[in-house]
């Protein structure tokens, strides 16, 4: 793949082939198809993030998931004059798109693993800021209601994936 306006990619369409060859994917801001309402990506030569310059990429990662297996996933970075901040998207899953937040990619993650309640824990970019020695990363919270469910099923008190208390 050549770095040009023809390898720009559909966000909904961008593969773990892809973020493998190009780690970092800036927005092709006004590239858009008209009337199709679709984001694309386009690839860039950078091999860490560039700090100071206001710009929004798209950049590979890894996900820890509960378990200690990795998959490849995708965080937006949004790099201000001084700041930087980073959202989580989602997790690639056998060329599958799965929303970070979403009750699918749990189900989908424990599907994979064959664990139950396998659920992403922690996430680390695949590159390092301009200037840094590692790579960011952060960790995923729980949500109070997921953390009561867990507590409650490994005391016997709630049935496995259900909501109905068992006597």
């Amino acid at each position: 793949m050549t770095i040009d306006l023809e390898s720009r990619r559909s966000i909904r369409k961008i593969s773990g082939a892809d973020f493998a060859a190009y780690p970092v994917w800036e927005w092709a801001i006004n590239e858009e198809s008209h009337g199709h309402g679709e984001s694309f990506l386009r690839p860039t030569s950078l091999d860490s993030i560039p700090p100071g310059l206001v710009r929004h990429y798209v950049v590979s990662a890894v996900v820890t998931l509960s378990d200690g297996s990795t998959v490849p996933a995708c965080v937006e970075v949004d790099v201000r004059t001084k700041m930087v901040h980073y959202s989580p998207m989602f997790i690639v899953l056998q060329e599958r798109h799965l929303d970070l937040g979403g009750a699918e990619a749990i189900t989908a993650l424990s599907l994979y693993t064959r664990q139950a309640d396998t659920r992403p824990v922690s996430w680390q970019l695949a590159v390092t800021l301009e200037g840094s020695a590692s790579a960011p990363g952060g960790r995923f919270a729980r949500s109070l209601l997921s953390r009561l469910r867990a507590r409650l099923r490994r005391g016997g008190l709630l049935a496995s994936r259900s909501s109905i208390l068992v006597p």
